[in-house]
């Protein structure tokens, strides 16, 4: 999944405006929130103070760098290298408590860490396995752990596409409303315009009630277009919707097998 994401900012970030990529970066957190991965969780917190910055207004290219430097660094193994934020965008995001030369709160406390689980590692207690239970376990380790971030990674994209289908239902919800609300405003109009012509008719002569009466039709005509554009677009995205969640319901399937 950080392939994938590295792939999408490699290829389209380029090209987006500051709304896509908060959008974008929003869905970065809710796929790495869970992450288990140590790359996985160093992504959330770039994801989280790039989402800061442009809070506050900086410059959407540094930002861009900003993430770029980080995703080609951590897929290079080089995560100590990853490029911190500058003294006056870690203000800005830490409301000014944070100087110039303070790192981000993610980097200390993994330096932090590294030297503690060196020290770990030395202290532990020497076993005497025989070599045939050591290939047992390594087998079993090396056949389990990847299959556990790819299961969260997984799962954290059916939740995502969950609520991408609620947002489109919500949408759809609302379109059909809409339509509703705009046959209502019609057919009041209608009513009016055949009330107003009865009521002109007798005041008018004959071809002025008519020139009259056309007007009001091409304006209703033009009313009629307008809800039938809007339930065409509804049928569109009730069929969209359908198709995501048969979609979502494959992909559930092959989850639980």
């Amino acid at each position: 999944m950080f392939g994938f994401v590295k792939e999408v900012f490699q290829n389209f970030a380029k090209d987006w405006t500051i709304e896509n990529l908060a959008r974008e970066l929003e869905y970065v957190k809710r796929i790495f929130v869970v992450s288990k991965d140590m790359r996985g969780r160093r992504l959330y917190e770039i994801a989280d103070q790039s989402l800061a910055r442009l809070a506050h207004k900086s410059d959407l290219p540094d930002v861009y760098s900003y993430i770029m430097a980080f995703l080609v660094d951590a897929d290079n193994s080089k995560l100590g290298k990853t490029p911190v934020l500058s003294g006056k965008d870690q203000s800005k995001v830490s409301n000014g408590i944070a100087g110039p030369s303070q790192e981000p709160a993610w980097l200390k406390s993994y330096t932090e860490k590294a030297p503690q689980l060196e020290t770990a590692a030395s202290i532990l207690p020497s076993f005497n396995y025989d070599q045939h239970d050591k290939r047992i376990i390594e087998t079993e380790l090396h056949t389990i752990a990847p299959k556990e971030p790819l299961f969260d990674e997984l799962e954290s994209i059916v939740r995502i596409k969950q609520a991408e289908a609620k947002m489109f239902q919500t949408r759809a919800d609302d379109a059909r409303r809409e339509a509703e609300g705009l046959k209502r405003i019609a057919i009041a109009k209608n009513e009016k315009i055949e009330e107003e012509y009865r009521s002109r008719i007798a005041k008018l002569h004959l071809v002025e009630a008519e020139e009259m009466r056309n007007k009001k039709l091409e304006e209703l005509q033009a009313l009629d277009r307008a809800h039938r554009e809007y339930s065409n677009m509804k049928m569109r995205m009730e069929a969209d919707i359908k198709d995501l969640l048969l979609k979502m319901e494959a992909t559930k399937r092959n989850l639980s097998l």
